[in-house]
């Protein structure tokens, strides 16, 4: 077997969530889905296999882990680094040099091996991965797609045994999400070990072999590949998990008889350095309307919602709020934005102060805050510090804070981002809670279910221009 657990319990050191008397076997070339509800311990097994716990995450580890016959948190750097290859939710957080190149040799630089292999092994990580063409880029350059490909390599260039994958789809748009899937094919060929923790299970269901279901620190279910195809959408939502389908929104007479509320006109912004941006977007949003932005990454979404809530100042163009022209201070007033990465907008130390946060305390405030805990499931998590919450714990937190703000319109980029099948509905019911209460809601967002169950419009985005219809872009949807 290449990865062994026998009745393996965790702690952490500071008593966070642990899991406890797991078992399984993942054999060489195997493919293995850890899915779950967010917190659930799917990201502690990963450190676990990758001997990051108890070694980096201090804690109490018991029973038996073994990875290719070794103990993971007895090895040293040099024999972890060729054992492992290991890719995080947000690649740009391992990245340590400037160019694709150099950030590929990286590891095997580090370990002494010789310049002239380096070169060897470059070139066939990056033909089988199929990034050549990017070896000379600036890493800032890429596209999230892009970036990800790039971990990929760096992480294989050493040719590990197992390759671990956390969230690997959570920044991806689809056709990026297919390119991984076809990569991940390649990679179990090799005789590589996969894990992958994930919550958009039914993008691998063709290459998956097993999903372990982890609920509480605990191993619950194992599924294969067919008996997963077979579970229900009641069935994965009664577990937390997402579903394959949803309601679709038919609510399309929004505005029916309504002057708009925020009128945008032959707007368009470069960036100085790239030259890339968005050219004459033309726009009228209604209270009430929730409204999806899709495009594949790059296409420009979230510069345009970073112009619209004064965060960027237009360079030709107007917007236009209440029928009056607005800058950018006071697109600042009435627009609320949800940043995808949500450690950016988290600055207390509890979870309860973040919801609060800046806000003026009133009776309204204390009820809203009561209100947001329990309908984003934050509330047993009210006292805890935000950086112990997993990924998608803290991005139940900025919605839950933006929940309790007086806007007039939100802003959310890639709100599902790292979320759970209860996440998604939380996201969902708050979403047309909104509308309902007259509120415009833009959703940037690479999640068809999310835009299917919210959306009355949606715009599509390619390459800063917007497209009249769904055929006229590359943007793949099924």
């Amino acid at each position: 077997m290449m990865i062994e657990f026998q009745k393996v319990c965790f702690s952490y050191k500071e008593g966070d969530s642990s899991i406890k008397d797991i078992s399984f076997l993942i054999k060489p070339g195997e493919c293995t889905i850890l899915c779950g509800k967010s917190g659930s311990g799917k990201s502690t097994i990963l450190r676990i296999v990758s001997g990051l716990a108890p070694v980096f995450y201090e804690g109490i580890l018991q029973g038996k882990v073994e990875v290719d016959k070794l103990v993971p948190a007895g090895l040293e750097s040099e024999e972890r680094a060729k054992l492992y290859g290991v890719v995080f939710q947000d690649p740009r957080s391992q990245f340590f040099m400037n160019t694709v190149q150099d950030e590929i040799c990286f590891a095997a630089e580090n370990i002494g091996v010789s310049p002239n292999k380096i070169k060897e092994m470059l070139y066939e990580v990056s033909e089988f991965i199929g990034i050549r063409d990017l070896l000379s880029k600036n890493i800032d350059e890429l596209s999230s797609g892009q970036k990800q490909k790039v971990a990929i390599a760096s992480s294989l260039i050493l040719q590990p045994k197992v390759l671990i994958l956390d969230e690997p789809t959570s920044n991806l748009d689809i056709q990026g999400s297919k390119v991984l899937i076809e990569i991940t094919k390649k990679i179990k060929d090799k005789g590589i070990s996969v894990v992958i923790s994930e919550h958009r299970l039914d993008s691998f269901k063709e290459v998956a072999d097993r999903f372990l279901y982890i609920n509480k620190g605990k191993l619950d279910e194992i599924w294969t590949r067919k008996e997963f195809e077979n579970l229900s959408d009641k069935k994965l939502l009664s577990i937390g998990l997402r579903p394959k389908t949803v309601e679709k929104n038919t609510n399309n007479d929004i505005e029916n008889d309504k002057e708009p509320l925020l009128d945008i006109q032959s707007l368009s912004f470069r960036y100085k350095k790239t030259n890339s941006g968005i050219d004459n977007i033309n726009l009228k949003l209604y209270k009430g309307e929730v409204v999806s932005l899709l495009g594949n990454n790059g296409a420009g979404k979230t510069t345009l919602c970073r112009v619209i809530s004064g965060l960027l100042r237009e360079k030709t163009g107007t917007i236009k709020y209440k029928g009056k022209i607005s800058n950018c201070n006071l697109r600042n007033k009435f627009c609320y934005f949800v940043m995808q990465d949500a450690d950016y907008q988290l600055y207390s130390d509890s979870v309860s102060g973040e919801i609060v946060f800046g806000k003026k305390v009133t009776e309204k405030l204390k009820e809203n805050l009561i209100e947001s805990l329990n309908t984003f499931k934050l509330m047993e998590l009210k006292d805890r510090h935000p950086a112990s919450l997993s990924g998608g714990e803290k991005q139940r937190v900025t919605l839950a804070a933006a929940y309790c703000s007086e806007a007039d319109i939100y802003i959310l980029d890639e709100p599902t981002s790292g979320m759970d099948g209860d996440g998604l509905c939380a996201i969902i019911r708050w979403v047309k809670l909104l509308a309902e209460k007259g509120k415009i809601v833009i959703i940037i967002t690479h999640d068809l279910l999310l835009s299917e169950a919210t959306s009355n419009k949606s715009i599509y985005l390619e390459e800063g221009k917007q497209l009249k219809d769904r055929e006229d872009t590359g943007y793949e949807y099924n």
